[in-house]
């Protein structure tokens, strides 16, 4: 069963190569334009966000072992992160939702972009060593299953495109299987909402010590 499964998913990837590959670049893209962002922002906006910051930082480093609100702020984590692939499902049931789909994968390499950029140009290093704690562990499940997301989103719009002229794909059979691959790219961002609740947090307070 495993090596079935494994099988299938070397064969879907190798399938979908040039889709996974455009779809990464639009993310770098998005995170090379945030990084570039941070440095056209006014001189007060910086001052602004950086007192927003210390504000943050005082915060985590002061406050006990624990989260306070751990249950709201998972169900806001989990709302989003729902709203995000539930969205990109539905785009790909549109013939003109290829680019609302780029967008939200480059809106996400932006946030990312720009988060780390920021960081890193107050910062420097522990700027960067705050920003890895605090964007890497949810987002090393968050970003894949985005990814994955927008692939299988893109290439199902694109095969309704293609139905209109040849009849021959299985509508049905082809949005059961896509429905499933967005449910458990939802699941992996469950996981990812629970990461970001639980076990950044944990390591951000580690980091912030060393900015304060």
């Amino acid at each position: 069963m495993l090596k079935l499964l494994r099988r299938n998913a070397a064969d879907y990837i190798r399938a979908n190569i040039v889709a996974y590959f455009f779809m990464i670049l639009i993310f770098v893209i998005g995170i090379v334009i945030g990084a570039m962002a941070v440095k056209t922002l006014p001189e007060e906006q910086k001052i602004e966000l950086v007192g927003y910051l210390r504000v943050f930082f005082q915060g985590l480093t002061e406050q006990p072992d624990g989260i306070s609100n751990t249950h709201t702020l998972l169900a806001s984590v989990m709302g989003n992160n729902i709203r995000i692939i539930g969205i990109m499902w539905l785009l790909g049931f549109t013939i003109v939702g290829i680019p609302f789909v780029l967008f939200m994968v480059c809106l996400r390499g932006f946030i990312i972009g720009f988060t780390v950029g920021f960081l890193v140009h107050e910062y420097v290093m522990k700027g960067l060593l705050f920003a890895i704690a605090a964007v890497l562990p949810h987002n090393f499940l968050a970003v894949p299953a985005i990814l994955a997301t927008g692939v299988a989103a893109t290439t199902f719009s694109l095969m309704l495109v293609r139905r209109k002229h040849n009849n021959k794909d299985n509508l049905f059979y082809n949005s059961i299987a896509y429905s499933i691959f967005c449910l458990a790219m939802l699941v992996l961002m469950l996981g990812a909402a629970l990461i970001e609740v639980y076990i950044s947090p944990v390591f951000m307070k580690m980091a912030a010590h060393f900015i304060c």
